[in-house]
């Protein structure tokens, strides 16, 4: 019985220090980056992608949002990362709705290389005033938010609105820092 006791505990410090060794540099923070557009009555063509103008999205630094500040992190800091959800939402006119958008795709990229991360599935209902994308969320992303200007492109193709919408677009993502 004497001996089987300080082998537990042995036992119980390597495995401690197993769990410790494990889990002492990593930390996850979520990031929402939002951006609004204008999309203008007679906007884009029907059959063809055109890109909406996020501006927010244009070029965006993941490390200067309040997550990051908070953790004293920077964009070296940045490891696995993954797109968790893209919502659109109407903003104005009140009561309008996303109905004018048939097909949607974005992209996120560093300048030379993008990834498509979040689409309209061709099921969903865009009469609605906000709107969840499917996303793809196993796609790992932290090479894009590493780079110096990490961009995130909107391609939509529909009809026209029937006039001026004013549509709010947020991006969540889920970032895994090793400090």
């Amino acid at each position: 019985m004497n001996r089987i006791r300080p082998l537990v505990i042995r036992f119980s410090m390597l495995a401690l220090s197993l769990v410790l060794l494990g889990c002492d540099s990593l930390r996850t923070v979520n990031v929402d980056i939002e951006s609004e557009t204008l999309v203008e009555s007679g906007g884009f063509l029907g059959n063809v992608f055109t890109q909406f103008g996020f501006d927010d999205f244009v070029s965006f630094d993941v490390s200067q949002s309040a997550e990051f500040k908070n953790n004293d992190a920077t964009r070296g800091n940045i490891g696995e990362s993954y797109v968790t959800g893209f919502v659109l939402e109407v903003i104005s006119p009140e009561g309008n709705t996303l109905s004018f958008i048939d097909d949607l795709e974005i992209f996120i990229g560093d300048g030379s290389t993008k990834l498509q991360v979040a689409y309209i599935d061709e099921n969903q209902d865009t009469n609605v005033s906000r709107l969840a994308l499917e996303v793809f969320d196993e796609s790992d992303i932290g090479k894009y938010l590493r780079a110096e200007s990490t961009t995130v492109e909107v391609n939509a193709k529909g009809t026209p609105p029937t006039e001026d919408t004013q549509i709010r677009a947020t991006l969540s993502l889920s970032i895994q820092l090793q400090l």
